[in-house]
């Protein structure tokens, strides 16, 4: 074969692969959007582009009957959105109005123009505004808020300044203090690199000593060593996962796919500071005034937000409205994918205690 017809081949070859690729997505799109139509006369089914602190931003909006109660949905990150598995979480459209955020940098909100504005401040800014709008457009008083990881930094400070604006907050693998989650951790490896014997690993992480660190490198050999030991008694959701219910969503584009990685890395290099190392919930949100639901994965080994730490701030979260701890037993930071069907269940079910609390 001449070099002439085999680069000819090549091409041939990967122009089929892409056909298969966007015909593979079309048919999981569709698939997904058959299994998730809401055919309710009082649904809604909504994804519109509004401006939030003067800036484009994406919501979707989804519910069988539009008099349901309100519940937002924060995602982590920072910029990691959670519109792309929307589907995965179809049931609670059932009992609420939901609503995913695709918060200002990230996923389909991603845009290198708002540098400026990327600030905790700013965050919590757009969050109680959404709010109010959400409140405004379906005439209710209070909604609810669940927020995960980063998005539960947000979350809960939004909840501590405006209380009267939420009927519960439900946190999901909750941030709250990264310095100290990294030393819980750090401990944590080193126990368990006792108990394994492991020398390689007690040495490594005794030469390190415990964080923080002065260099990135030194930080990602902890994470390292924290994330081999966790493996042992927990197998983590994987890449593949992430990248296989982003393309079943009906939601998202192409273009929008691409934006995730755009916007994760653009949000994260912002806000990590701030946000991991800069904010303290037991200092800045020691009381939330309205019901209070904690969420974790058992495994959850997260540096910067273990379920360790998220566990140390719900004992001393003064919640005088009332809380609760709910334990994922197979879960680690993602128990809303890993244990989808009984997040959901929880989370009506914590919906359904907060509307009776006094």
């Amino acid at each position: 074969m001449t070099g002439k017809r085999l680069s000819m081949t090549l091409v041939l070859l990967l122009i089929a692969v892409v056909v298969a690729v966007v015909a593979v997505r079309t048919l999981w799109q569709r698939q997904t959007a058959a299994r998730i139509r809401i055919s309710s006369p009082v649904g809604i089914d909504s994804l519109e582009k509004i401006k939030l602190g003067g800036v484009d931003q994406w919501i979707l909006i989804r519910g069988w009957n539009h008099d349901n109660p309100v519940l937002l949905l924060m995602h982590g990150g920072p910029g990691f959105p959670c519109m792309p598995f929307a589907h995965v979480a179809s049931e609670l459209e059932k009992r609420f109005v939901v609503v995913h955020w695709d918060q200002r940098g990230a996923g389909k909100s991603y845009s290198p123009s708002v540098d400026g504005s990327m600030n905790i401040k700013q965050f919590v800014s757009d969050t109680l505004e959404l709010t109010n709008l959400l409140r405004g457009r379906f005439n209710q008083p209070r909604i609810f808020l669940g927020a995960h990881s980063w998005g539960s930094m947000i979350g809960a400070l939004a909840v501590a300044q405006e209380p009267d604006r939420f009927s519960a907050y439900i946190a999901i693998s909750q941030a709250a203090n990264a310095p100290e989650s990294e030393r819980l951790m750090y401990r944590w490896a080193l126990e368990r690199a006792t108990d394994a014997g492991n020398e390689k690993a007690l040495a490594e992480l005794k030469k390190l000593g415990p964080p923080p660190y002065e260099r990135f490198a030194d930080y990602n050999r902890m994470v390292g060593w924290i994330a081999r030991f966790s493996i042992t008694e927990h197998q983590p959701i994987t890449r593949w996962r992430f990248v296989h219910l982003a393309l079943e969503s009906p939601f998202y584009s192409w273009a929008d796919l691409v934006r995730i990685p755009l916007g994760a890395k653009f949000s994260f290099s912002r806000l990590w500071r701030e946000a991991f190392y800069d904010t303290d919930l037991i200092k800045q949100a020691p009381r939330l005034e309205v019901p209070v639901f904690f969420l974790l994965g058992r495994y959850d080994h997260t540096a910067t937000a273990s379920a360790a730490m998220a566990e140390r701030y719900f004992t001393v979260l003064d919640a005088p409205r009332g809380k609760r701890l709910i334990w994922f037993e197979h879960s680690g930071h993602w128990p809303q994918l890993e244990e989808a069907q009984r997040f959901q269940t929880e989370l009506i079910q914590a919906a359904e205690e907060a509307l009776a609390a006094p």
